[in-house]
């Protein structure tokens, strides 16, 4: 068993490259709705909500509320972890590779691309008018991913070395990026077997152990 999380850019490809890894790999595919279920029956309702709109949440908070914003973030890094017990799974986004990097039982990838290649993508897919509006999309989304990882975990930026393996979509098709994450996913379920730091050893809660084999059952 293994697990991949997959961070990217807003427009880069990444959601549909995860989607396309855990179809081939029949691995479950853990996205934001996954995770807000989790913790919807964990204690935190409105997951979605929180993340969509991270700058006004965290906002809201003052020094004294400092202690909801670590309980969220908590709560969100349990289930991380509970997931990763289970194994054979791909989680897309909300800094999965934060909590499980170091695992050996864990592949963490990026993928990214120049701006203008995102919004490109985006527009396409989104519909949109004309080029500045995807433009525009692409930086807001990355606007609020960016603060949320700030707010969350410190990170201002992404740096290569907290990724097993970087993408860029502006030059490696999907189609070979999501090639080259099945084949080392495959290759790190052979060659963590004898490891000693596996996710797959972690402790967690029981009750949140149970609601992540159902969520991942379904």
């Amino acid at each position: 068993m293994s697990v991949i999380t997959i961070s990217r850019e807003a427009g880069s490809g990444g959601t549909e490259i995860a989607e396309a890894v855990a179809k081939e790999l029949g691995y479950k595919l853990v996205d934001k709705q996954t995770i807000g279920k989790l913790l919807g029956k964990y204690g935190l309702i409105s997951f979605s909500k929180v993340y969509d709109n991270a700058p006004a949440f965290w906002d809201a908070f003052d020094s004294q509320k400092s202690d909801q914003r670590e309980a969220m973030v908590a709560m969100m890094n349990k289930a991380f972890r509970a997931i990763a017990k289970r194994g054979n799974a791909v989680i897309v986004g909300r800094g999965g590779y934060v909590v499980l990097g170091g695992f050996a039982d864990v592949l963490n990838v990026r993928i990214q691309a120049p701006l203008e290649a995102r919004a490109k993508r985006l527009r396409e897919v989104l519909k949109l008018a004309d080029f500045s509006a995807a433009e525009k999309d692409a930086k807001e989304r990355d606007r609020v991913r960016s603060l949320f990882m700030e707010s969350a975990y410190g990170k201002k930026v992404e740096p290569a070395s907290a990724f097993d393996l970087v993408v860029n979509t502006e030059k490696v098709p999907t189609e070979k990026a999501t090639a080259l994450i099945i084949e080392l996913a495959r290759g790190l379920e052979k060659a963590s077997g004898g490891a000693k730091n596996l996710a797959s050893a972690l402790e967690v809660d029981a009750v949140l152990a149970d609601a992540v084999t159902e969520a991942l059952s379904d």
